[in-house]
């Protein structure tokens, strides 16, 4: 039995630079799957060995950070106040459904 060949997974920066990448590593041969992300597959030489190609783009900021409600008014915080505040962290794009986590 032959071993499996290796995957190969490259992450750009946005969905545009990912096709653009997929499209000419694979000649434009390559199966697109589409999801929250699209994701290009193809079959080329990694190190000089077969090896399968997954290309795919993260999708903006997956999470935004922010104060509480109290710190908002910029011009009633004491900016040292902010360093000791709490952070609070939600999905940026909850459509998309990236994640799943919870914030302790």
């Amino acid at each position: 039995m032959a071993p499996p060949i290796p995957k190969v997974l490259m992450v750009a920066e946005k969905p545009s630079i990912a096709l653009s990448i997929a499209s000419v590593l694979s000649r434009s041969q390559m199966l697109t799957r589409k999801g929250s992300t699209e994701v290009h597959e193809f079959e080329g030489r990694f190190l000089g060995s077969p090896a399968r190609f997954k290309v795919t783009s993260v999708i903006g900021h997956v999470f935004s950070v922010d104060f509480p409600g109290k710190y908002q008014d910029w011009t009633a915080t004491d900016p040292l106040d902010l360093f000791q505040a709490q952070v609070i962290k939600t999905e940026s794009n909850p459509k998309n459904h990236a994640f799943t986590f919870s914030i302790a």
